[in-house]
């Protein structure tokens, strides 16, 4: 049977049906041997998968490993570090964290291989395992960066050899975090990180930041922000429908792209607010009718997790005379307040949504009380007390 008589992309080589087929971006076509005798039924099926190939082509959903997947240039692509990111890292990630992390990790990801180029894994030697980890922590803006991407790229390694794509990890220790330990860091929030007493906001502070702001519903949301424990996102996304004082269910959040999803952990909590954030909830219900509870300061409800810009923040900070730290910082200074008032690490832990108190001690260990106190957080007699007993930053 000559070459003639075959459907076009589907020639004989050595007796064997091959076909020829090109993908997108690449300037040559692809040869592939079926490794079957050129009979009527294999020449109809040879067809019929080319067919499908090039379905998969112009879809552009082509891959490989679906049609061959003993194809040698696929071994060498499983050790390439930018297919293990994406096979071992991103989609092993997928469905665990929120989508805005997904894209922060896939940033994190291209600019690894930015920095050292596609490394081909399976070759890399002591020497190349220490540049590369050089290579890593000087592109990086700062330590903590350069620890979230050391510690990507190690856990995409250890979990190519344990799927068996890999037969050894080659980098060994060398993959470890700046500080040389290991940490299972989180983006957005630091979970791992132990606070400092001047890391956060004593209540003082706080009461400097409200009255530093000029308008009212900005000292609302700040109060509330700091008397809540809850995430930015979280006090966005928050509606009426949630609100059931003193208690209120944190059931969505917003992301920075403006999409409404399930809390961080994935569940809903029910939480009780302190006279202060109540105080301030109620009035806020009162100035519109928008089902979102918080609005902007041109009296539109949040559509993102970003309630003040970063100018922003720090020109009320600088009017409150208060070293700068990050919005964020409300919700650790709350739960500072909660353990340093005696509330149960069970209860701190409830409130601002972690599964268990082992954050809690981590995070704000330094925060846990000795003895149990005599006040409580939200007793109005007991406030004076639990101020004098924080330290001081401003």
């Amino acid at each position: 049977m000559s070459d003639l008589d075959l459907p076009k992309g589907v020639t004989l080589h050595r007796g064997k049906i091959r076909i020829a087929f090109r993908p997108p971006h690449e300037k040559v076509q692809w040869k592939r041997s079926l490794g079957i005798p050129a009979t009527k039924a294999n020449i109809k099926a040879a067809e019929q998968m080319l067919n499908s190939i090039r379905r998969d082509i112009s879809l552009g959903q082509f891959n490989l490993a679906d049609y061959f997947p003993n194809d040698p240039s696929l071994k060498k692509e499983q050790h390439m570090l930018s297919h293990m990111l994406d096979e071992h890292f991103l989609k092993a990630k997928a469905g665990l964290v929120k989508g805005s992390t997904i894209d922060a990790y896939k940033r994190h990801a291209d600019l690894i291989i930015r920095a050292i180029g596609d490394v081909d894994v399976a070759n890399v030697d002591v020497k190349a395992a220490k540049h590369i980890r050089e290579a890593i922590i000087s592109s990086s803006p700062s330590d903590y960066t350069a620890s979230l991407r050391l510690w990507i790229v190690r856990v995409t390694v250890r979990r190519a050899v344990r799927e068996l794509d890999l037969k050894t990890d080659p980098f060994g220790s060398f993959l470890d975090t700046v500080e040389r330990k290991s940490k299972a860091l989180k983006i957005g929030e630091r979970a791992t990180d132990v606070l400092n007493t001047d890391e956060v906001f004593t209540i003082g502070e706080s009461e400097k930041i409200v009255n530093a702001c000029r308008s009212e519903n900005n000292k609302r949301l700040v109060t509330f922000l700091f008397w809540s424990g809850l995430r930015p996102g979280e006090a966005a996304a928050l509606r009426r429908e949630d609100v059931c004082l003193p208690y209120i269910t944190v059931r969505h959040t917003l992301t920075q792209r403006g999409e409404v999803q399930t809390p961080k952990t994935g569940r809903e909590r029910k939480i009780y607010l302190p006279s202060s954030a109540r105080l301030v909830l109620e009035r806020q219900l009162q100035t519109h009718d928008f089902e979102r509870v918080w609005t902007t300061g041109k009296g539109k409800p949040y559509h993102t997790a970003t309630l003040f810009s970063s100018k922003h923040w720090r020109k009320i900070l600088e009017r409150a005379g208060i070293m700068y730290r990050r919005p964020y910082m409300t919700r650790h200074s709350f739960a500072s307040w909660m353990l340093k008032a005696g509330e149960p690490e069970s209860a701190v832990a409830n409130h601002l949504g972690h599964n268990d108190v082992t954050m809690v001690r981590k995070v704000y260990g330094k925060f846990i009380p000795d003895s149990k106190p005599v006040w409580t957080l939200d007793d109005p007699a007991k406030i004076d007390t639990l101020k004098r007993s924080m330290i001081t930053t401003s």
